[in-house]
């Protein structure tokens, strides 16, 4: 899985492509938005847990075992925590 990091840039790319193809055009500025919108959710949107299992999976490469031990949990928790994160951040997403 190299492909799974996650990155602001790469995350608000793709929405602004969805919204561009929507919009019929390029929106620099509205990328920019759009990554403002997303940290800003990751701060307000996300439980403490969420987010350190997030960051941690998708920013720094850790796996979900990994990231399981260090919160002394199974790593199904992991999972239900990325999961929700996921759902979560999506839903800002749509409403943005």
């Amino acid at each position: 899985m190299a492909n799974k990091k996650l990155s602001l840039d790469r995350f608000t790319d793709e929405l602004a492509s969805v919204r561009r193809y929507n919009m019929g055009g390029d929106n620099y500025a509205e990328r920019q938005r759009m990554k403002k919108l997303l940290a800003m959710a990751i701060k307000a949107e996300l439980t403490d847990k969420q987010r350190f299992c997030l960051l941690e999976y998708y920013q720094n490469g850790k796996s979900m075992k990994v990231i399981a031990e260090d919160l002394s949990v199974h790593p199904s928790t992991v999972t239900r925590h990325i999961q929700a994160a996921v759902r979560s951040l999506k839903k800002v997403a749509i409403y943005a």
